[in-house]
């Protein structure tokens, strides 16, 4: 068979320690985010974007709903991430409408950044949430400025600086918004570390996910069904973003920093996961005295998930996009990992045409932060744990054995979810039989919702 990775598409510190300043690192080839402005994506960034990068919610749903969005931008020069974390909960029962069942209206920012800190903006409220059913577009409005209506879409930069308090826009090439840690306090307790945060950048999407002459749902056409629980997709592998951000008072400014974007749909998170996410790696061989950072996202994840009927199932992920090159190894072929309470990784793969891929993760006892995701039954709530301080090494050998790449970084966003966690988690990624069955079926969903099947087009899609 082809292989797959051959398809085209298109020194370490301690938590605490402040690294010496090292030069800004450079992209090769990709363009840069500085000239992009709020707006609509163009047709590059457009051309990028992923099935379900739209809004899923389908009206009349008749039960627990929700969708979440992670925007993560790196200043590896800094050794400092932000995430801004977006969901709405439940918009139909904040609405008046009851369909028999107990939800947890709400719309929630929640914003990680330096030294694994956190600030949360949250409010039962959902009518002043907005998201396109189509394309990657969402925002909320908190609080407006006196004599202001809330946007019901993107709106020019300076109009959303002048009519939004507090809120956020967001699409594939644009971000902005200003949070406070005021009003409603979602479910749990996690300290708050600064008061506020506000922020602006745009980017420009480099990967989205799969080859760029056929993006594709991470877990396949069978996301486009009401099975899994939760759906998952990588909408941004990869992207270089340029702006700034108020943290608490402190402003930071920032160009071309690595930028990765997914998003989660449905009732609530699983039952248990882990997660691994880099796409700043540092330079390597004739790269490193000039700062070119390799052109590498690599996304880990392990996860125990409902699917109706059949119960639960153990599936995994390793996503790898490196030089134009796309590698995935899921359960249809081999994915194990060995993953403790806190503080270390192990994940492996095996394609069905022989590459492997390592990647293994680690951090200090004391780095993370406690998050918040929508869970069903509470709502958000605290059920996991991220840092971005996390240690990480990514290697991939060819089918003969030949080593392909062999990549580091101390920029790794790391996180352990939802429970046990009292030992180590050792486990093999396996589809249940029917499902496999059924990923095996080549089905081509653009070409299943053309001409009158249109309107049968799932919302998100």
């Amino acid at each position: 068979p082809e292989n797959s990775l051959l398809k085209p598409t298109g020194p370490e510190s301690h938590r605490g320690q402040r690294p010496g300043r090292r030069p800004r690192p450079r992209l090769r080839r990709w363009s840069p985010a500085s000239s992009r402005t709020a707006g609509s994506p163009d047709a590059e960034a457009l051309r990028l974007q992923p099935p379900h990068s739209g809004y899923h919610l389908t009206q009349g749903r008749g039960e627990r709903f929700f969708e979440g969005w992670y925007f993560r931008v790196t200043i590896p020069e800094l050794r400092k991430s932000f995430a801004f974390i977006y969901s709405i909960e439940d918009p139909e029962q904040a609405s008046g409408l009851n369909y028999g069942y107990v939800g947890s209206p709400g719309t929630g920012v929640q914003v990680m950044g330096p030294d694994d800190g956190y600030v949360v903006q949250y409010t039962t409220k959902t009518d002043k949430f907005w998201a396109d059913p189509k394309d990657l577009k969402l925002g909320a409005t908190f609080l407006s400025t006196p004599g202001s209506r809330p946007p019901s879409g993107m709106v020019p930069e300076s109009a959303f600086a002048n009519g939004v308090k507090y809120g956020f826009q967001a699409n594939n090439t644009w971000n902005q918004g200003s949070i406070s840690s005021v009003g409603v306090t979602p479910p749990g307790s996690i300290p708050e570390t600064v008061p506020s945060c506000s922020w602006a950048f745009s980017t420009a999407p480099a990967q989205g996910y799969g080859e760029a002459s056929e993006q594709k749902s991470t877990a396949g056409w069978l996301s486009a069904l009401p099975i899994f629980e939760p759906h998952w997709q990588i909408v941004m592998a990869d992207g270089r973003s340029s702006g700034w951000v108020d943290w608490g008072g402190e402003r930071i400014e920032f160009r071309d920093a690595p930028t990765y974007v997914e998003k989660n749909w449905g009732k609530g998170f699983p039952s248990k996961w882990f997660w691994i996410q880099c796409n700043a790696f540092e330079p390597a061989g004739e790269d490193r005295d000039d700062g070119v950072l390799p052109e590498l996202s690599v996304t880990a994840v392990g996860a125990e998930r409902d699917v109706p009927v059949l119960g639960k199932e153990i599936v995994g992920l390793i996503a790898i996009h490196y030089e134009g090159k796309f590698l995935e190894l899921d359960p249809s072929t081999a994915v194990t990992w060995s993953v403790s309470p806190w503080g270390s990784w192990n994940i492996t793969g095996e394609t069905q045409d022989g590459f492997r891929a390592e990647v293994i993760a680690s951090c200090s006892a004391d780095a993370g932060t406690d998050l918040r995701a929508p869970t069903d039954g509470v709502g958000l709530a605290p059920v996991c744990k991220d840092t971005f301080e996390g240690h990480l090494r990514v290697r991939v050998f060819e089918p003969d054995g030949t080593l392909l790449f062999d990549h580091t970084s101390v920029n790794a966003g790391l996180e352990i979810g939802g429970g046990p966690w009292t030992e180590n988690w050792s486990a093999r990624a396996s589809y249940s039989a029917p499902i496999r069955t059924l990923l095996d079926i080549n089905v081509d969903l653009d070409e299943v919702f053309q001409g009158p099947a249109t309107m049968l087009r799932p919302p998100g899609l």
